[in-house]
């Protein structure tokens, strides 16, 4: 025996709206027991990868046991869990020494040196033709060893590659170090931050390497978004390529951070901010 049910027109859109919302919770149900989304790699195919799963839980884990031990070591045996940890003092600039483009690699950076064959260090050292430091400055050089090399001619100072005892030395001592990252050409954007961790402290080709590495890379879409409204020649290419088709084929727009920079690739310091001569925040000078 069949019965005819007559609804009303609102009934019905409401029952069509109460069905379409419980077919999309089956739906993102289904999803989260047989798959991550497109963005995680544990699923493949749409299927529950168990073991991709456990296999990543595994190196977190790892991770986090190694963390910690880090920081019990940083801590040492006198102070309590959660209790602040001394932190070294810094200088107050890093790697004024420097001479280097940093759109070049790494291997090209050289030092400066005097004419008596004294290589200029950071912070107010220098070391003479056989390796050994003539006369050092503790973190509070307030700017002195940048105020020396000014006083030296052009025709004084020289330059030559890195010693390899040089690169390996270790010039930070901090396991953190944050540096502040010009992004145009002209400052009209502020700068990037960017925190690294070193257990040990930082040496010269790290930090170095970190710089590099950094300028390597495509200018995120955030920094995009932004630099599109800066006024350089670099930044007419950008809004070119911003909505050329290339850049929707790609996904992204090919800019590297050294190119925006234009000229302004010179090295020149990392110079720690704020006056706390434990500060761990540099930003980099950056010339033309």
């Amino acid at each position: 025996m069949q019965r005819l049910v007559h609804f009303s027109a609102d009934l019905a859109r409401q029952i069509a709206i109460t069905l379409d919302d419980s077919q999309s919770k089956h739906s993102i149900k289904s999803t989260n027991r047989h798959g991550r989304g497109s963005g995680n790699n544990l699923a493949i195919d749409g299927a529950y990868d168990e073991k991709s799963i456990q296999k990543e839980i595994e190196e977190r884990e790892q991770k986090m046991n190694e963390a910690k031990a880090c920081v019990r070591r940083r801590r040492g045996p006198r102070l309590q869990p959660c209790r602040t940890i001394p932190r070294p003092l810094t200088p107050s600039s890093l790697l004024d020494s420097i001479c280097w483009s940093i759109s070049e690699p790494t291997s090209t950076a050289c030092v400066y040196m005097d004419s008596l064959g004294n290589t200029l260090l950071e912070n107010g050292s220098d070391m003479d033709a056989n390796g050994r430091a003539s006369m050092f400055l503790d973190a509070r050089d307030d700017g002195r060893h940048s105020e020396a090399l000014s006083g030296i001619s052009e025709d004084e100072v020289l330059t030559q590659p890195m010693r390899e005892s040089e690169k390996r030395e270790v010039i930070y001592k901090g396991a953190f170090l944050t540096i502040l990252f010009p992004i145009d050409r002209f400052g009209e954007m502020g700068p990037s931050a960017r925190t690294f961790f070193s257990e040990e402290g930082f040496t010269r080709l790290q930090i170095l390497d970190h710089i590099y590495s950094f300028y390597q890379e495509n200018l995120s879409p955030d920094e995009i978004e932004v630099a599109i409204h800066t006024d350089s020649k670099h930044a007419d290419r950008l809004r070119h390529l911003y909505a050329s088709n290339e850049a929707l084929d790609l996904g992204y727009v090919p800019v590297k951070r050294s190119e925006f920079l234009g000229s302004r690739r010179s090295f020149e310091a990392l110079k720690r901010v704020g006056r706390e001569n434990t500060g761990q925040v540099y930003e980099l000078w950056l010339g033309a």
